[in-house]
């Protein structure tokens, strides 16, 4: 950063720039400022020149994001000479984007609500379904009942992944949109999942990350509660049913590849589980295994997914690049190949930015819930020969 460039008009009045000064100042001793570029800029440093505790960095920093918000700018927080304890601090407008239009939500809401239900006809309504599960017959009753569960599966997956990252947005006082949920190919459950988009930029580590990993570890909770009960309701088949389906119904028989909590769970019911046999799965466990895919991909620590995110938080942004680049080639190299495509467009707009304020570090308990995050990953990753999405 230079000092000597040409001022230009200010975006922010002095009489502002004089308040930040005066607000700095309780607890830094500012070395230098200047209008650059038409905002103001700060290097300071603590008093004293000794960093204080995390804790106590990020007090301070949450009482500056409050003065500053007051005076409607956001301060933009970067280590300058980190050696010497200096930083530089950039104050910008606070940009406030328009209303989103909620009805688009409710429509697309109600979209994806049909399109799964579909799903879930079309999982209650198979021969093979109901030809192992009902061996004496069913009613239009059971198909309406499994049809309703598996609805309520996936979209309690998908419903409290999102709501873990819009509650959170809320607790943090960071402005998000209400989720947008994709309709997507019944066959595959009917949706290719939500999003949220954020209006205001996370301030801290802390908030960057928390925002990350309250979205798939939500998620990941409703689906470990329908992987068990998809358990209890799936029924042991023997090698000869096996052999009996495949002859009637030789174009709706197949096998999903499993992630490792699946295997682990089989174990489980292995007394169960007749030799030679297996274990047919009920469409509420298709719905848990939609719920691992989509939590897995979600954490990988690459781009602007929620994986991506909490990296972000814990590394700086050239180390969370090279790692993502890591995480790409070991999605593509799963069979994850269009997903992987789609996280390199992502990228195109550069290293991911971070938050307001980049210098203070999460604790030690959230970078223990990073490592609980990326073990969830490995346990709810299928590995596909094939790319799904």
């Amino acid at each position: 950063m230079s000092y000597d460039e040409p001022q230009y008009t200010p975006v922010i009045s002095y009489p502002t720039f004089s308040e930040l000064m005066s607000i700095l100042s309780e607890n830094f001793e500012v070395l230098q400022s200047v209008v650059e570029y038409g905002m103001p800029v700060f290097v300071f440093r603590w008093y004293g020149h000794d960093l204080p505790t995390a804790e106590v960095q990020r007090a301070v920093f949450a009482k500056l994001d409050s003065q500053a918000e007051a005076l409607k700018v956001w301060p933009v927080v970067r280590w300058y000479r980190k050696e010497e304890g200096l930083y530089v601090a950039r104050f910008v407008p606070i940009q406030k984007e328009p209303s989103s239009d909620v009805r688009i939500n409710y429509a697309l809401f109600v979209a994806t609500l049909g399109t799964i239900a579909f799903g879930g006809f079309l999982q209650a309504s198979n021969p093979v379904f109901l030809t192992l599960f009902y061996p004496n017959g069913y009613t239009v009753f059971d198909i309406a009942l499994v049809t309703i569960v598996f609805i309520a599966s996936i979209m309690g997956i998908f419903f409290t992944h999102e709501m873990g990252h819009y509650l959170t947005a809320k607790k943090r006082k960071i402005e998000a949109t209400l989720p947008y949920f994709i309709p997507g190919l019944p066959e595959l459950g009917g949706t290719f999942g939500a999003f949220i988009r954020q209006k205001s930029p996370p301030k801290s580590r802390t908030e960057l990350f928390d925002l990350g990993v309250a979205g798939p570890l939500a998620g990941f909770a409703v689906t470990l509660v329908a992987l068990f009960v998809g358990f209890i309701l799936s029924v042991p088949v023997t090698a000869e049913q096996l052999a009996a389906v495949d002859e009637a119904f030789p174009d709706m028989t197949g096998s999903l590849p499993v992630p490792a909590i699946f295997i682990l769970l089989e174990m489980l019911y292995s007394d169960m589980i007749p030799a030679g046999g297996t274990l047919y799965l009920h469409p509420v466990g298709y719905a848990a295994w939609v719920g691992c895919l989509v939590t897995a991909l979600n954490l990988f620590p690459t781009s602007q997914l929620d994986g991506g995110h909490a990296l972000r938080a814990l590394v700086p942004s050239r180390t969370h690049k090279y790692i993502g680049y890591f995480a790409i080639a070991l999605m593509a190299l799963m069979g994850f190949f269009l997903m992987a495509i789609l996280v390199i467009l992502l990228s195109q707009g550069g290293e991911h930015p971070g938050p307001l304020n980049d210098t203070v570090p999460i604790s030690g308990f959230r970078a223990f819930v990073f490592v609980v995050a990326m073990v969830v990953l490995i346990l709810s990753i299928p590995p596909l020969g094939i790319a799904l999405f």
